[in-house]
């Protein structure tokens, strides 16, 4: 059987925990937005790197907005980071970091890259500040967060390191302080948990039309936690369809299914990370075709006068698993 290696390791998320209250799609009175935002292509003069080598496809493995008209790339394709005019798509700054970096935050004008063994810290200039090691246990992880001083490790059970304290806590860290915590329940249901940073806790269930192949915590606002949910088309050979899905939250707890948006099949080179929830509540997300990298913001708005992806994009089913350079035989 063919293994899709963009999703076959959220079928780890599978944690402990109960749920009560069960959460359904109907009703929604809101949809998502969705406004393109950048456009950056690869490989040329000011554009971003991308690299097929054995195995893997390589260009920006993750991204983030860090100013109005700024949007920051980490490329595994060259080990930079990278920063783009939204504007114009142009790259107009970059500075080497540490070897096959997986993941980045940006926290209070600082670069927290992660690579295999460790945190490196940037300065917005490229120079390093420090580096922030992490116990062996914790080798090979792909996903970094920062929130309140403090940099996260997310880790394929679902929880978080916390590495300056040295700390395994429950639940995936988002950038309002709320951990969530994701369950496979069966082959048609998940459930979640909420701990939010005043410390209380809310679980739910939500059933699904497919079978479920994993959920993925996009992040949370005030009121929404936004999951990435994974469903399967066909498991022999293994091919998924992706949901963003907002859920409301509030002091009481969680609330119903506010919007869903099906995300574009297009994967043109391996990325960690493709989807950011901004200060202002929006999501940002990465979207790698054969042409570029390109940003979208998605924005939930009245139903009525929501816009989905350019038909142009969510037409186009590409993976790189499928246009692999295969390695050659020993």
């Amino acid at each position: 059987m063919k293994q899709n290696k963009k999703y076959s390791w959220f079928l780890f998320l599978t944690i402990a925990g109960a749920s009560s209250g069960t959460l359904t799609a109907q009703n929604r009175q809101t949809a998502f937005n969705v406004q393109q935002v950048s456009m950056t292509k690869w490989s040329s003069p000011d554009g971003l790197p991308y690299v097929e080598a054995p195995g893997i496809n390589m260009g920006a493995t993750s991204f983030e907005v860090i100013a109005d008209n700024k949007v920051a790339f980490l490329s595994n394709a060259s080990n930079e980071i990278i920063i783009t005019n939204k504007t114009t798509g142009k790259v107009i700054n970059k500075f080497p970091v540490s070897f096959a970096p997986r993941d980045f935050a940006f926290d209070k004008g600082l670069f927290y890259v992660l690579d295999e063994q460790m945190v490196a810290v940037y300065n917005q200039e490229g120079k390093s500040v420090t580096n922030l090691l992490f116990p062996n246990s914790y080798l090979g992880v792909e996903r970094v967060a920062r929130y309140n001083n403090v940099t996260y490790l997310l880790l394929p059970s679902g929880n978080s390191f916390k590495i300056e304290a040295n700390k395994e806590v429950e639940g995936w860290i988002t950038s309002t302080g709320n951990l969530v915590l994701t369950k496979l329940n069966d082959e048609y249901s998940y459930s979640f948990k909420v701990t939010t940073a005043e410390g209380k806790s809310f679980e739910k269930i939500v059933k699904t039309d497919k079978t479920v192949a994993g959920v993925y915590v996009v992040g949370s606002t005030n009121n929404r936690i936004f999951l990435d949910v994974q469903k399967y088309i066909s498991q022999e050979p293994i091919t998924v369809e992706r949901e963003i899905v907002a859920i409301e939250l509030s002091a009481s707890g969680l609330g119903k299914i506010a919007s869903t948006l099906k995300v574009p099949d297009c994967y043109y080179v391996l990325s960690n990370n493709d989807f950011h929830v901004t200060a202002n509540n929006s999501i940002l997300n990465m979207v790698t075709t054969p042409q570029g990298a390109f940003v979208f913001t998605l924005t939930e708005v009245n139903s009525t006068n929501a816009k989905s992806y350019p038909a142009s994009l969510s037409a186009r089913q590409y993976h790189f698993n499928d246009h692999l350079i295969q390695a050659e035989a020993k």
